[in-house]
């Protein structure tokens, strides 16, 4: 696989990570039922405490994402069932992820995806906070020399 990054950057000490990014029903779902392909660019806040990814109420009915499963998720409101879809992803500079799982949750207008750690541990993340400014950056897949830093002190 050929290595994507993206590279974020602002000023002051970011509070969470959010970054723009493309969603589609999987393709291949999409070829094999003849559903028709949309797409949508929504804000993805990046959490290292979820660990699957998910996809708005909201977001899923305005795509029209069509169901593969459905699972029990213990979020905020507590073990509730949710839908389970199949979604491709474009993240920044054209990093792409295909055929994803992602179950459900509840709109809360500040986002429509959660990137859990079934995507962030696909690759290398690293946040840097010099002089109160945040950069933080993705690459995938993962490098041959992983981040260590207790070597490089």
């Amino acid at each position: 696989m050929t290595p994507k990054a993206f590279t974020i950057k602002d000023e002051g000490r970011l509070k969470s990570i959010i970054t723009p990014i493309t969603i589609r029903q999987a393709r291949d779902l999409c070829v094999h039922y003849n559903i028709p392909l949309q797409q949508a660019n929504v804000r993805a806040l990046w959490d290292t405490g979820a660990t699957d990814s998910s996809v708005s109420q909201g977001l899923a009915r305005y795509l029209g994402l069509k169901p593969i499963d459905m699972c029990m998720v213990n979020g905020f409101g507590g073990l509730q069932s949710s839908c389970v879809y199949l979604i491709d992803m474009l993240l920044p500079s054209n990093v792409g992820i295909n055929n994803n799982r992602v179950v459900e949750f509840v709109d809360n207008g500040f986002f429509e995806i959660i990137i859990g750690m079934d995507i962030i541990t696909l690759g290398d993340l690293a946040i840097s906070n010099k002089n109160d400014n945040t950069i933080v950056s993705f690459r995938i897949p993962p490098s041959d020399n992983p981040i260590d830093f207790v070597k490089t002190i």
